[in-house]
């Protein structure tokens, strides 16, 4: 609905009021500005590097921004559903320890990949017996 340019000028503007950015590649680009990698979301890992800078250059340019998160991974189906992203504002909002947010939000997103269509319907209690699984190290 809107191009890069006119998408850039609101964004910018509203930027200086988030705290904690959630975003992909395609977001840093198109809304910021900022090249994070080539845009080849099926192997975003193999470009961490650059994606990290990407991530460092939203804090330089924008003080406010304490925290940049996202999940980069090399997948041919990244574009299905914005399950990390929800439960990342799911552990702020409930004062989750930052550990915490990301192991949920990690353990959420994962399970979404097992559900068809866009809609999470796994419960707080199925994302917490994941996180805490004694097959499962998500600290690392």
């Amino acid at each position: 609905m809107w191009s890069k340019e006119q998408a850039q000028v609101v964004m910018r503007d509203l930027t200086q009021y988030v705290d904690v950015c959630i975003a992909n590649d395609e977001d840093f680009e198109a809304t910021l500005g900022i090249q994070a990698f080539d845009g080849d979301l099926s192997t975003g890992i193999d470009q961490i590097d650059t994606y990290k800078e990407g991530m460092l250059e939203i804090t330089r340019q924008f003080s406010n921004v304490k925290s940049v998160t996202s999940v980069l991974r090399n997948m041919h189906t990244v574009e299905e559903g914005d399950a990390y992203g929800a439960a990342f504002v799911h552990g702020l909002v409930n004062g989750f320890d930052p550990q915490k947010i990301v192991d949920f939000a990690i353990s959420a997103s994962v399970l979404k990949l097992m559900i068809q269509y866009d809609f999470n319907v796994v419960t707080q209690e199925t994302v917490f017996k994941i996180m805490n699984s004694k097959n499962t190290n998500l600290s690392r």
